[in-house]
């Protein structure tokens, strides 16, 4: 070591030492970096992120319907054309947004439409501020490409997206607005959707998360391949088929409604997904079919808060909340009334192939045909009353406690011979007081069916579907291989696609076994927190209960990716430093 070198550092055990500082220091800093990035969560720690990392049922772009408009293209429609200030242009009757940025809409354009096709890594804000697309032959807003569109309706407006018909089938184009990929609505306008095909079509996931939304459409009001998800908005559906679809071939499709309000005044069925979830919000729906329809085996349909309101006047063989799997009743209220004709019945669950219906909270009043009556599984934590006992149209419906206090009124439109009861407190034991139209009989709950009805549990299942509609391998529902390779008269209580195990050891959505039903060792194991709220990811696991929004379901974002890559770098120098330091 020369002077000079010697005169700065000192001695060679002292440059050491110092050296072996400077790498400790480096890899303290490395671990730093890589806890607070790779383990951000876990410290209450978020990497910065475009608003949209993270997903869960909503991201904070989801809930941003006031983002910041400086600095965003003008697009301005001038009927026959538009005046745009950049990132996209006007070509054969179309707005062609093919740039990632944000974009403020306002005008009219007769006979054309808003096409994107940018990159499929590119996010595309639009704001509508009073703009309406009239297209005669496809949609008004069509999606090809992108990785995810936010269409915001601008405070205090009123927009308008209409499509005429649809000829070109072999496109697949087949709403008024039509997206490939995931689309989120929010703000706080309005929007007039007016269809010859669907309303609105996300072949990814669908999320409404604010404004006024009224859809009128020949096939479904809005149709998704993932996912239909539904917060603070307003939405009214008069559907040609049904109100709202989620279906995709992986048979994961769920539709998830935590606050706001859907009311479908026309539609064949109103909700129908392979798993539907109703943590809050307000739903009305007069349907000619069933209400809500949770269509395949091992399905589960849970509501947990709000308010659903199904009423079926015409109806025949139709069913109120239908699962080809379970249901289950944790909360909010629930009003089913179903004409007292054919094979109607207010609760239809597949128990025929090991499905459970259970209630451990909420109101329920479920009126419809003795035909094909079904009450809740015996076990229900929360009490219940189901009786054969008829009642003309506009009945009013009273249930009252030993102490006279009202524990549900209603008055049923539609003319019953079956009454399905419960509200919260009720259990088995209590004396209480059934009054129809003035008449009344004294009942002491016991969780059993008065008619025996409720015994045949499944009956109805076979109308799971529409009828004996066929699944998704062109067989009915009785001939349709489970997932045990059996047929559903040979089920062996194995769910499908659940991991074959049996009812009381099968993971419901929270991936918690389901109701206070004896497992397999004689064990209750009621465990499910309210609504199946645990949204499932690919692996049929979750991490987030309703109404909160942590659930990580997409990769890693490049951002911690990069950072990640820097921390490791940094360990590996530090290791080499010291190695050669020693050596």
């Amino acid at each position: 070591m020369s002077a000079t070198t010697a005169s700065t550092w000192g001695d060679g055990m002292a440059a050491s030492k110092r050296i072996d500082a400077i790498c400790a220091v480096i890899t303290a800093l490395t671990l730093v970096i890589t806890v607070l990035f790779m383990n951000g969560a876990a410290l209450g720690l978020t990497p910065a992120g475009d608003g949209d990392a993270g997903e869960g049922y909503f991201t904070e772009n989801d809930l941003d319907g006031d983002w910041d408009a400086a600095g965003a293209y003008t697009v301005t429609l001038t009927g026959d054309g538009a005046k745009i200030s950049g990132g996209a242009y006007f070509l054969d009757g179309a707005v062609h947004i093919v740039s990632a940025g944000r974009y403020v809409i306002t005008g009219t354009l007769d006979g054309g439409q808003i096409l994107i096709d940018a990159q499929s890594s590119d996010k595309i804000w639009l704001r509508l501020a009073g703009a309406s697309v009239t297209n005669p032959d496809g949609a008004a807003l069509e999606i090809q490409q992108a990785e995810k569109v936010f269409l915001t309706l601008a405070e205090g407006t009123e927009n308008r997206l209409v499509s005429e018909s649809f000829t070109d089938t072999a496109s697949g184009v087949d709403g008024a607005v039509f997206s490939r990929d995931d689309l989120t609505v929010n703000g706080s306008g309005s929007l007039t959707v007016e269809s010859a095909g669907h309303g609105i079509v996300g072949n990814d996931d669908l999320v409404i998360a604010g404004g006024r939304l009224d859809i009128t459409a020949a096939q479904d009001g809005l149709h998704a391949n993932d996912s239909v998800r539904i917060r603070a908005s307003e939405i009214t559906v008069n559907a040609g088929d049904d109100g709202v679809t989620v279906s995709n071939d992986a048979l994961t499709g769920f539709f998830y409604m935590e606050s706001g309000t859907l009311t479908v005044p026309a539609c064949y069925e109103g909700v129908e997904a392979q798993q539907i979830t109703v943590a809050g919000g307000s739903i009305d729906i007069r349907p000619q079919d069933d209400g809500f329809n949770a269509r395949e085996t091992g399905s589960v349909l849970t509501i947990s808060g709000g308010s659903v309101r199904i009423v079926n006047e015409t109806g025949r063989d139709a069913d109120g909340l239908d699962s080809n799997g379970s249901i289950y009743i944790t909360g909010g209220d629930v009003f089913i009334s179903l004409s007292d004709t054919g094979g109607n019945a207010a609760l239809d669950a597949g128990t025929e192939t090991g499905g459970v219906c259970l209630i451990s909270g909420g109101t329920v009043l479920a009126a419809g045909s003795a035909a094909m009556a079904e009450s809740f599984d015996a076990a229900s934590p929360q009490g219940f009353v189901s009786q054969t006992v008829s009642g003309a149209a506009g009945a009013q419906v009273i249930l009252t406690d030993a102490q006279g206090q009202t524990l549900l009124s209603e008055s049923v439109p539609c003319a019953f011979s079956s009454l399905l009861l419960s509200a919260p407190g009720l259990a088995v034991g209590d004396a209480v007081k059934l009054s129809v139209d003035g008449a009344e009989t004294d009942i002491t709950v016991t969780n059993q069916s008065a008619s025996g009805f409720g015994g045949f549990g499944g009956m109805g299942g076979f109308g799971g579907g529409r009828g004996q509609r066929p699944n998704m391998s062109g067989q009915t529902d009785s001939q349709n291989p489970d997932g045990s390779g059996q047929t559903d008269a040979q089920f062996d209580m194995r769910r499908p696609g659940m991991g074959g195990q049996t009812d009381g050891q099968m993971p419901d959505m929270s991936g918690q076994t389901g109701g206070q039903i004896p497992d397999m060792d004689g064990q209750t194991n009621f465990q499910r927190p309210g609504m199946g709220a645990q949204r499932p990811n690919m692996n049929g696991q979750g991490t987030q209960t309703g109404g909160q929004t942590a659930l990580q379901t997409e990769p890693v974002d490049p951002q911690t990716l990069l950072l990640t890559g820097v921390s490791a770098l940094l360990l590996l120098a530090g290791i080499l430093i010291a190695i050669k330091v020693r050596h």
